[in-house]
């Protein structure tokens, strides 16, 4: 195996004598410590939810469902991940190309390390594209990545507005949960409108907005102080919609196949669990989409435990389904992602990678792909050295801090 990125990254940077991978440390040890509190408070959440539902009724749904269809139910999940590399590998701009299965591998290895972290996608989207560095290079498919990524966030932003509006106009709900719905509704759409802005014009609305003096003192801190970070992935968007315009329908395919597989994991899941009413396409429809709201707003919880069970009972209930269901819904997608997240564990562990290892490697490669001018790094170690280092095969090297 070729040098870890690990020791290709180690450079001080100046003006002092701290180093990536200290800093990836410190970063990483605290992930940790977030990801036990918030497991535990997310067990005591599950527990609570559990009793309320209860264990005798959500037991006896998940025995009408049994190994067949949950058989089933992986099936589907595993054609979702699937749709999710063929779009990936529609995204690879250059002369390399991805096969489907060095892409599905690293796919399913690089979800299973977001699953087990509070980082999620800051460690599983590098992690990917170091997956298959042997086969495609490693600027060329992290590239790719951030390009699925953002299609992937417009697609999901219009899956959520569909679904929000199916919902407020079907279903009486309590006010919170109304103005909840209408609040993702006008979010998701400006996210749809800068996707399409971006693939359609190439103007670069948000860091150019950001950019301007007046509208920085308005505008979110966190969004200021990644300005150079924004327009870099605007400006990928923009190339490959500009390079690739053939793939962009392919692409949309994929993520709409996606998403409609997700629909009908749902609508399989409950019609075998039973349910207070026979479900539908549209109530099926309206817990995916409030599900991928909550995977967003609750990422840095390690499995949404508690909190999709929570949810999804929550919303169920309000779609006269009953209670149980959705939190038998959740915790049988919750069983097959931990499949899933066992066979890239294992794909991991035969690559002679163990879990650690590879959270700091995809740590230091999503370090390193700040742009320059950036103050991700804390200093004036060029990331795009330490990436030409590595891929050259060159000595590790270190430079002095200053005095």
């Amino acid at each position: 195996m070729r040098a870890s990125w690990i020791h290709a990254a180690t450079f001080y940077r100046k003006g002092g004598g701290e180093t990536i991978i200290q800093r990836v440390t410190t970063r990483t040890r605290r992930a940790t410590a977030a990801t036990v509190v918030l497991s535990l408070a997310g067990v005591v959440l599950f527990v609570v939810v559990l009793r309320r539902a209860g264990i005798g009724a959500i037991a006896g749904q998940l025995a009408n469902l049994g190994w067949g269809g949950f058989g089933l139910v992986l099936l589907l999940s595993g054609l979702r991940l699937a749709l999710r590399s063929l779009a990936w590998m529609q995204c690879v701009e250059g002369p390399g190309r991805l096969h489907f299965r060095h892409a599905f591998a690293a796919t399913l290895m690089g979800e299973a390390l977001g699953k087990v972290t509070s980082l999620s996608n800051v460690v599983s989207e590098p992690a990917k594209a170091l997956a298959v560095r042997a086969h495609l290079p490693f600027s060329e498919a992290f590239a790719a990545v951030v390009v699925e990524n953002i299609v992937y966030g417009a697609s999901l932003a219009l899956l959520v507005v569909v679904g929000a509006v199916a919902f407020l106009l079907s279903y009486d709900m309590p006010a919170p949960v109304r103005w909840a719905s209408v609040g993702a509704i006008g979010g998701m759409l400006a996210i749809v409108v800068v996707a399409v802005v971006l693939l359609g014009t190439g103007i670069a609305p948000v860091s150019g907005s950001v950019g301007r003096p007046r509208l920085r003192r308005v505008m979110p801190r966190y969004l200021t102080d990644r300005t150079a970070r924004i327009r870099q992935f605007e400006q990928r968007i923009s190339r490959f919609a500009r390079r690739c315009p053939e793939r962009l329908l392919p692409l949309a395919l994929c993520e709409c196949a996606y998403h409609a597989a997700g629909v009908a994991e749902v609508y399989v899941t409950l019609s075998l669990v039973g349910t207070a009413q026979p479900p539908t396409f549209l109530t099926a429809l309206i817990l995916e989409s409030a599900g991928r709201v909550i995977n967003v707003v609750f990422t840095f919880v390690p499995l949404r435990v508690g909190v999709d069970e929570a949810g999804s009972g929550l919303l169920a209930g309000i779609l006269r389904l009953g209670a149980p269901p959705g939190v038998t819904l959740a915790l049988v997608r919750k069983a097959r992602v931990l499949v899933w997240t066992g066979v890239g564990i294992s794909l991991l562990l035969y690559r002679g990678l163990s879990v650690r290892r590879a959270l700091d490697e995809a740590a230091v490669a999503a370090s390193a792909q700040d742009p320059p001018g950036t103050t991700s790094l804390r200093g004036g170690t060029n990331p795009s050295s330490v990436r030409r280092s590595f891929e050259a095969g060159e000595p590790e090297q270190r430079q002095e801090p200053l005095a």
